[in-house]
């Protein structure tokens, strides 16, 4: 939820979180039309191709069939020319023709007829094998064809749902419609907080607590162990001016700055509450323990639902410092 200031110049942080996750449905919602809208359009490019394809399928099993029918018969007159000058048939299928003074004269000019045959069938066969190769060939360009035209169609349709017209035409969707005015409202504030932080009239407070909110830190409270502090990092919003520190499950946490307190910079320790009072205590927790992965948001209200640190927390830490001081000391 998010919330406004109590101050003279009232200002909005947004919940970034609750922002993420309107952005993370939307976007799911959003593939999830596209890829509908996706397959819409991939069943009616395969039925377009589909009656050409079977088409052409059947004249490839016509011709397949013709094919294997003249292989038969060019077989079987090879075999009856083999019968008579098995010597003219090699070992390939190739028939040569019979010799004039013994195969023709001996076979009383039945060797010749049978040759005729065997030539006449062997032509037939490779007419069919071109025909059956055409067909195949004709067969696998139509199936590219239709695979290269169904690819097509879905770039198509995913790259017009990325111009400006298709994101509208996907906003207008009912299921999507009102994720879709929530994202633009967020996008809106975002664009009206980058204008006034560009001019100037963002206030310190505000751009403190909107950092805070974005960030999932808050101002250092009770019952955190293993704090140590980010030294490569100073948190300054304007004047204001912070501590930034990590516990050993990786939240961040904000301590207002005093030079009394630097001392926290070197030391990790540990903050606990107990009937009411704070205790700081050095942390068993050593460098080697320390999370320096990426920051945990911290769960809860707003930053700004506790202006700073408890007063209290403060003079437990400076006491603590100051006893820190005189053990190094």
């Amino acid at each position: 939820m998010s919330l406004a200031s109590q101050g003279d110049r009232p200002y909005v942080v947004p919940d970034f979180e609750a922002d993420d996750q309107v952005r993370a449905r939307y976007e799911s919602m959003s593939r999830e039309l596209i890829n509908a809208t996706v397959t819409r359009g991939l069943d009616v490019a395969r039925a377009e191709y589909q009656a050409v394809q079977v088409k052409f399928a059947t004249a490839l099993a016509e011709a397949t069939t013709l094919q294997r029918s003249a292989a038969a018969a060019a077989h079987q007159a090879r075999a009856k020319y083999a019968t008579i000058v098995p010597r003219q048939r090699t070992a390939s299928g190739i028939v040569r023709p019979p010799t004039l003074f013994f195969d023709i004269i001996v076979s009383m000019g039945a060797a010749e007829k049978f040759y005729r045959e065997a030539l006449q069938t062997a032509q037939v066969k490779k007419d069919t094998d071109a025909a059956a190769l055409a067909a195949r060939k004709h067969v696998e360009k139509i199936n590219r064809k239709a695979e290269s035209a169904i690819i097509l169609r879905e770039l198509e349709i995913r790259r017009h749902f990325k111009t400006p017209e298709g994101r509208r035409e996907l906003d207008a969707d009912p299921r999507l419609h009102g994720l879709a005015l929530q994202c633009a409202a967020i996008d809106a504030e975002r664009v009206d907080f980058q204008a006034r932080l560009a001019a100037g009239t963002v206030s310190n407070e505000e751009l403190r607590d909107r950092t805070m909110a974005h960030e999932g830190s808050r101002f250092l409270d009770g019952d955190v162990r293993g704090v140590h502090a980010l030294r490569e990092r100073d948190t300054r919003f304007g004047t204001l001016r912070y501590f930034t520190f990590r516990d050993r499950e990786g939240r961040l946490w904000l301590l207002d700055y005093r030079d009394d307190l630097r001392l926290l910079l070197h030391l990790t320790f540990d903050v606990v509450v107990a009937n009411d009072r704070y205790l700081i205590t050095r942390s068993s927790v050593d460098g080697a323990g320390r999370s320096y992965g990426r920051p945990v948001r911290l769960p809860g209200p707003d930053p700004r639902a506790q202006r700073g640190v408890d007063p209290l927390l403060l003079r437990a830490l400076a006491d603590f410092v100051a006893r820190e001081r005189t053990t190094l000391a």
